[in-house]
């Protein structure tokens, strides 16, 4: 039995099928005709066979549309449990096949729309949970990949969001940290007076500051304009189908997308909670000093005895790499789950930032009750 054109050549031998292409496959136009002839073949095909060779002739020419071909063929022949034999075309299409049929995976197994499907089963609990689990896998699995250099992430895309999310907000944590040292000072100092112990507003400030507000703050304040900022740039991303072109070329999304970011405010947060402490500190100084007539030595020297365990400035940064994860995580989970109008996009960066406070708020309880059963407060 045989079918032959210009660009397709099919022979069969009892259970065997040879498949030889030759001629001109530069567009879908010129391949047309090599799939009609065949599915004619198939249909027309007497015998059951179980093996496809497939082989290409020395002079052919092909783009894109040969591996289409390939792709569809591959896939009708696997679902009729025939074996496909592509041991004998070039190394170069051999190895863009492995390609696609490496990334497949990772497309197909992104569900249309998922919401509506959970809404009209009664499983959003179940499906929910489900899309956490897999968006924790995968970013293991993509941290895995930078660590061992197989990653997707580009250098100067985490250079550049270390920027955004670090020097660029430099200001507003000056302010907020400030204004956090000289809120306390004043409380404190209403207190302390009525103890004659005034000098402690020195220790109460920054003990206060290295353990919990200045992580704290730093935490708040990355939520609300950089986990706000990560779930609007994807979630736009998104409705603008730019992660879906993302996956047609193979990259996962979760590499090339939300590594660099949790991976910059991983390095970025405990920067900015250290620099937020010396800041809040400030602002108890410009309290004790210009309101309580303290003298600058006398404060400082009382702020380094308060500090002579150095786990005081190491907890709260520990705290601070968990939130700037939790901040991440979070920001890019809603980005890349939003909706596709702008209403859903609104609704996921107000989501983000709420989900973001609530969790930092959660894991700084969880830390403190933590060092205190291991003996660390």
């Amino acid at each position: 039995m045989s079918h032959r054109t210009k660009s397709l050549r099919i022979t069969q031998e009892g259970e065997v099928v040879h498949c030889i292409l030759s001629g001109d496959w530069i567009n879908e136009h010129s391949s047309s005709a090599a799939r009609q002839s065949w599915r004619e073949f198939w249909r027309n095909s007497t015998n059951s066979p179980q093996t496809c060779f497939f082989s290409m002739d020395s002079g052919l020419s092909w783009d894109s549309s040969l591996l289409v071909f390939f792709f569809d063929v591959t896939g009708e022949l696997s679902r009729k449990g025939v074996c496909a034999d592509l041991s004998r075309i070039p190394p170069k299409v051999k190895k863009l096949l492995d390609f696609i049929d490496q990334r497949r995976g990772d497309s197909l197994s992104q569900p249309s729309y998922p919401e509506a499907k959970a809404i009209a089963s009664g499983s959003g609990e179940k499906l929910f949970l489900s899309n956490i689990f897999t968006y924790w896998g995968r970013w293991l699995q993509a941290l895995a990949n930078f660590l061992i250099g197989r990653s997707f992430m580009r250098p100067r895309d985490l250079l550049n969001i270390c920027r955004d999310c670090g020097a660029s907000a430099l200001p507003i944590v000056t302010l907020i940290s400030f204004l956090t040292g000289l809120t306390m000072a004043f409380v404190g100092s209403v207190q302390l007076e009525k103890f004659n112990a005034s000098i402690y507003i020195a220790d109460l400030v920054s003990l206060a500051m290295v353990r919990e507000m200045g992580g704290l703050m730093v935490g708040i304040v990355m939520a609300g304009r950089t986990g706000a900022s990560f779930a609007a740039e994807l979630g736009s991303m998104k409705i603008r189908e730019e992660i879906d072109s993302l996956r047609t070329f193979g990259i996962p999304a979760v590499d090339f997308l939300v590594l660099p970011r949790t991976l910059a405010l991983f390095l970025m947060t405990p920067l900015l909670t250290l620099y937020a402490d010396v800041i809040g500190i400030l602002g108890g100084l410009t309290v004790g000093t210009q309101v309580m007539d303290f003298s600058s030595i006398h404060y400082w020297e009382q702020t380094e005895s308060a500090l002579t365990n150095m786990w005081e400035v190491y907890s709260g940064l520990i705290k601070s790499i968990a939130f700037g994860l939790i901040v991440g995580l979070v920001g890019c989970y809603k980005g890349l789950h939003t909706g596709s109008d702008s209403a859903a996009l609104g609704k996921s960066v107000t989501s983000s930032v709420v989900i973001s406070i609530t969790l930092i708020v959660v894991c700084d309880a969880f830390f403190e009750v933590a060092f205190s059963f291991l003996g660390y407060r």
